[in-house]
This record gives structure tokens, sequence and C-alpha cells, in this order.
């Protein structure tokens, strides 16, 4: 997932990510690091800012990529969503900070 220099001395690089790089999947990644046992579906829409149907389709992708797991429960009689990142998931993040450490001075 880790995007490289084409070539040694090359300008050319294989672009970020997209399942990581776009900005709504940014932000809900980096708050999935920040809180390795998982958010809950309320929880990330107030952190993210995001509609229902727009977070859904996100994490659906995010979980579709190996990225995020997502495991549904009951509390008492109310359903609970919870998302959490897979190990993968936490080093394919990594790889792309990473990257634009590469990419962006001072990162």
């Amino acid at each position: 997932m880790a995007s490289k220099s084409a070539a040694p001395g090359s300008d050319e690089r294989t672009p970020l990510p997209p399942l990581i790089h776009g900005r709504a999947r940014l932000m809900l990644l980096s708050e999935l690091m920040r809180n390795p046992g998982g958010r809950t579906f309320t929880e990330l829409k107030r952190a993210v800012g995001l509609t229902d149907g727009t977070l859904s389709v996100h994490l659906q992708k995010l979980e579709a990529g190996g990225l995020v797991e997502i495991r549904k429960e009951f509390v008492g009689r109310k359903p609970r969503t919870l998302a959490r990142m897979t190990r993968g998931g936490r080093r394919a993040f990594e790889a792309y900070v990473e990257d634009l450490r590469g990419i962006v001075p001072g990162l």
C-alpha cells in the first residue's frame, strides 16, 4: 500500500492509496488510530462530522479494503456498531503517514 518513488532520483511517484487518502476516510482512520479499542458509530459521527449515510458508506469501503473491522451488537435492546482498525489497517495507515513524510517536508 505504500507509495514509493518509481526510480532513484525520479520525480515520478505512485499515487497515495485513494482508500486512505480521501479526506473523510483519512479523518476516520485518524480517529480510529487514536482509539485502538474502537469507536462507536455515534462517536465517529460526532468526531468526524459526517451524516449517517456518508459515514456508513465510508466505513463499508474501509471494511471491504481490510483496514477496519465492523462489529454490530446489541447493548440492552439498542443496536451498537463498533468500528476498529485491523492490524493490516494500522500498518497501511503507518505506511501512508511515512509516505506523506517523504512528500511533505517538515512532517
